[in-house]
């Protein structure tokens, strides 16, 4: 029987190694994050914090499981998440940073770009959302093993409905095991191979709707995967949210980089700031000999940040691994200290950006 202390303070990896029912027990609470790459990052509070969990039924059912050597029955209400309705006027749910995400070009490997920076930044214990706005060519469920649709439910504060209708429902996101929040139309079907046949003006309502419709937690980060291009979409997100700065995505190919530049002028025209550009695929390095070879051609990174104005945040290079752990929905248990660095540097780049209010989600239908 277990006889050390338990303590909020613990990191959840030393916590899991030395007590054999501890993954168990969180597990009843939806803290997969006790079986993800990033628990060797966090203490026990700051993952129970991270799912808007309260900390006195898991310091429970913990101590509980230690006492008894049993895994104790745990309530539905103790493992629901605190969430809050977006348009309550009391409760807003609260998002310090919204980011999108943008490329003007398909196949630079954006949503792959999204999903490393968003893990990269839970590992610095940072609340992070993603928004899929690649709502016809969404991947951003794949890589984080998510299936299965989202839930909704009734809205609370919602006038009683006509005779006849039903009440207006709210999403709740899906979790990530990291408790990284996730909103796609891949998770508004059973089948993740359904074909979306939406014309532009309901893209553009259905990206609001995933905003605005959505009982999100408060958040540090909420990343906006945005499609490629400079229409309907992308236009939704830059004109109609309160948007902190935008992540131009690049690859070393002239023709990506004047697709790109598009983007970059899309955004200096509707006077919204660029923090920062990534450039992915940019090298391949040879595992033997650690030689870099510019699959590509030469890097034009810091061109396009030069016309950004904005800072080079990183250069991904092509790496086989992490299309494997992508593909097998494992991209949470990708390490390196390149991504950290990446989610350094725009940490950074936001600190430098003229400051801006903390975002509350308004109306926007």
């Amino acid at each position: 029987m277990a006889t050390f202390e338990i303590d909020p303070h613990i990191k959840i990896n030393v916590l899991v190694e030395s007590f054999r029912l501890a993954s168990k027990v969180l597990s009843k609470f939806g803290l997969h994050c006790a079986s993800c790459g990033i628990n060797k990052f966090e203490t026990l509070e700051q993952g129970v914090n991270s799912h808007g969990l309260r900390m006195e039924p898991v310091m429970a059912a913990l101590l509980y499981a230690r006492d008894k050597n049993e895994v104790p029955e745990v309530s539905k209400e103790d493992t629901m998440p605190l969430r809050r309705r977006p348009g309550e006027f009391n409760r807003r749910a609260k998002i310090k940073h919204l980011i999108p995400v943008m490329s003007g070009k398909g196949g630079v490997g954006k949503s792959l770009t999204t999903s490393l920076l968003a893990v990269a930044l839970r590992r610095k214990n940072y609340r992070v959302g993603i928004l899929d706005a690649d709502v016809t060519g969404p991947s951003i469920p794949r890589f984080f093993g998510l299936t299965g649709r989202l839930m909704i439910e009734p809205d609370p504060n919602a006038p009683p409905p006509p005779p006849g209708q039903q009440p207006k429902g709210l999403m709740i996101p899906a979790m990530t095991k990291a408790a990284i929040q996730v909103v796609s139309s891949n998770l508004l079907t059973d089948r993740e191979d359904t074909a979306m046949i939406w014309r532009g003006p309901i893209l553009s309502g259905v990206i609001r709707q995933f905003y605005e419709q959505v009982m999100w937690s408060d958040l540090d980060y909420l990343l906006v995967d945005l499609p490629p291009g400079t229409s309907d979409a992308p236009l939704t997100v830059l004109q109609s949210l309160r948007v902190d700065g935008v992540v131009l995505v690049t690859m070393p190919q002239r023709l990506a980089t004047m697709i790109v530049r598009k983007a970059a002028n899309l955004v200096h025209q509707l006077k919204k700031p660029i923090i920062g550009v990534i450039e992915n695929m940019s090298y391949f390095e040879a595992p033997d000999t650690g030689t870099r070879y510019e699959i590509f051609g030469p890097s034009y990174a810091q061109d396009v940040a030069d016309l950004a104005g904005a800072p080079v945040l990183a250069r991904l290079p092509i790496d086989p691994t992490v299309v494997e752990y992508a593909d097998h929905g494992r991209i949470e248990d990708l390490e390196g200290p390149l991504y950290d660095a990446m989610a350094t540097n725009l940490l950074q780049a936001l600190e430098n950006a003229p400051t801006s209010k903390e975002t509350e989600i308004v109306s926007l239908i």
